[in-house]
């Protein structure tokens, strides 16, 4: 151990870890949460040596943010960041990462889990024409990324062959200008995505007006906000054709004027429509590493636990289709 370096202060070994994260290869969206991050761990533990950091320390500030509220995504990449900083230190000034003692349980409350669209959900997008048509389909037949897609060019689709090469990304900094970045989240997102005749054939309908495949209204990068008024004017358009009449819409009907309707059907997300592609992918019997590929994803253990969540679903259903047959056995009408 090197005992000069275990009475270095807990914040120079988290300054060193966020200068490499600076210098790496990753999104800027990434570098300014990894920034947050450590402020909020050299914050926390303030006059802190490196050496004296204990897992009741972590598991404190853990605690204490699950008890604000945040999301457990956010937690989770919190601890990922502190198991960074003092992994730098193991075998050098303390002998295990006290991050591996902290156990925290999940707080008491309801997650919003995402999914993929019902097949009565895909068939409104199918069914109903717009500028947010465009957006769901592609992403919903392709699982990309919304800054993949907005950096998505037609010299980036092959649709004789059938195919979307992903290799640039629209990165959204907070408060800042959309920015073109050669490379996407990570190096497995760049990729050759395979797409099916029925997209290729949706895209070959849309019109060529401009380099970028999906655009503002007037011909440039989609921003923040152009993206937040295009999907929400589609899910009006999607309320409006599919969801349920309220009572209270029921009353402003019955006024002059445009009406605006309350939302009642699931409020679909641009993440869903990726999740979506997964799913097909799995119910297509496409294997798990080949998905990992067409996704994107950094680590095939992510594409393993969306596949295990489908693998449950699926056997319920075969369970089902036993319930029902046994019924009929029941019932008299079993067949040998």
């Amino acid at each position: 151990m090197d005992l000069l370096a275990g009475r270095d202060s807990f914040a120079q070994w988290a300054d060193d870890l966020l200068r490499l994260k600076n210098a790496a290869e990753i999104t800027r969206r990434q570098k300014e949460n990894y920034r947050h991050a450590i402020e909020v761990w050299k914050a926390a533990l303030k006059g802190y040596e490196i050496s004296q950091v204990r897992p009741d320390d972590i598991e404190r500030v853990l605690v204490g943010l699950q008890e604000k509220r945040y999301a457990a995504r956010t937690v989770s990449f919190y601890r990922a960041t502190i198991r960074q900083i003092m992994q730098r230190a193991v075998g050098r000034v303390i002998p295990s990462n006290p991050v591996d003692l902290v156990k925290l349980t999940q707080p008491a409350r309801t997650v919003e889990r995402r999914r993929a669209l019902t097949p009565e959900e895909q068939r409104w997008i199918w069914e109903t024409p717009g500028r947010g048509q465009a957006v769901a389909v592609i992403m919903m037949l392709s699982g990309l990324r919304r800054g993949e897609l907005a950096a998505l060019t037609w010299g980036d689709v092959d649709l004789e062959g059938q195919t979307i090469r992903v290799n640039k990304t629209i990165e959204y900094p907070p408060n800042d200008v959309p920015t073109l970045r050669p490379l996407t989240k990570s190096a497995a997102g760049m990729r050759v995505v395979d797409i099916p005749r029925r997209l290729c054939d949706y895209m070959k309908a849309m019109p060529r007006d401009n380099d970028l495949v999906i655009h503002t209204t007037d011909g440039r990068v989609m921003t923040q906000s152009a993206w937040a008024a295009l999907w929400s004017s589609y899910m009006r358009q999607l309320n409006i054709k599919y969801g349920t009449r309220t009572l209270a819409d029921l009353e402003r009907m019955k006024k002059p004027g445009q009406h605006k309707f309350d939302m009642t059907i699931p409020p679909i997300t641009l993440h869903w429509l990726r999740h979506t592609f997964c799913t097909l992918l799995y119910l297509s019997g496409v294997d798990a590493v080949q998905a990992c590929a067409q996704m994107g994803h950094a680590d095939v253990h992510t594409t393993l636990n969306i596949y295990t969540h489908l693998d449950a679903i699926h056997k319920r259903k075969s369970v089902d289709k036993l319930d029902t047959y046994l019924d009929g056995c029941l019932s008299g009408a079993c067949q040998e």
